[in-house]
């Protein structure tokens, strides 16, 4: 997925990219700095690389794509919950599957990661989100993006939408009717496979190109 551009829809513009940026830039020299060995991956970060992704916003994906994939059940995904587990379990994305951020490179979560997938980190905002990025990059995992905006940017578009007003789009108009009708599929803890609400589906979606997997993580000592 390196070098695509992440697709984003009127909905997004509530986000401030580049103050998002720049926490992450401070996140990622002081993990860096001090992350523990006995908890890493023996692999060598191209740092410059991981601070031009940052610069990029390459590190974020859309909740509008990840919607998109829970819906089509894309099997080649995985979203990971880092938040809380009284968080989690209030609400979370169908099928995502909750590990603390403290426990991600544990034993038990690296049994769950799945380096020949797509990872999708979720929080409630982006900052720890963030960490568990690097720490993953650190480790080996390569397809590994962010939720853009957490979770509560997920609450915000899926239970309360904006409706488009002014001079709109087509884009921002699909955009706001997707997230309408895909709200009651998308929140709490309902299944999608369970579900038999009607999604309207954007004219243009956009798929993203997967990446081949790699080779298998190293796990490290």
């Amino acid at each position: 997925m390196a070098g695509k551009k992440i697709r984003r829809t009127g909905s997004m513009k509530n986000v401030n990219l580049k103050t998002i940026g720049f926490g992450t830039l401070i996140l990622l020299g002081l993990i860096l700095a001090f992350s523990p060995v006995d908890r890493m991956a023996h692999k060598h970060v191209d740092t410059a690389f991981l601070l031009q992704e940052i610069n990029n916003q390459s590190h974020y994906i859309s909740p509008d794509e990840v919607a998109h994939w829970v819906i089509d059940k894309d099997p080649s995904f995985q979203v990971i919950d880092i938040r809380s587990k009284e968080d989690y379990e209030k609400y979370h994305i169908p099928g995502s599957v909750w590990i603390p951020l403290a426990n991600l490179l544990s034993d038990e979560g690296k049994e769950i990661l799945n380096p020949e997938k797509t990872i999708i980190l979720a929080s409630n905002g982006n900052s720890k989100a963030a960490q568990a990025w690097v720490l993953l990059k650190e480790a080996g995992y390569d397809d590994v993006y962010v939720l853009m905006g957490g979770m509560n940017y997920w609450v915000q578009i899926f239970t309360n939408p904006q409706k488009p007003n002014g001079a709109y789009t087509d884009e921002e108009v699909f955009a706001y009717q997707f997230h309408k009708a895909a709200g009651p599929v998308l929140m709490g803890t309902q299944v999608v496979a369970n579900s038999n609400t009607e999604i309207v589906q954007p004219k243009k979606v956009v798929k993203r190109k997967r990446k081949k997997p790699s080779t298998k993580v190293d796990e490290g000592c």
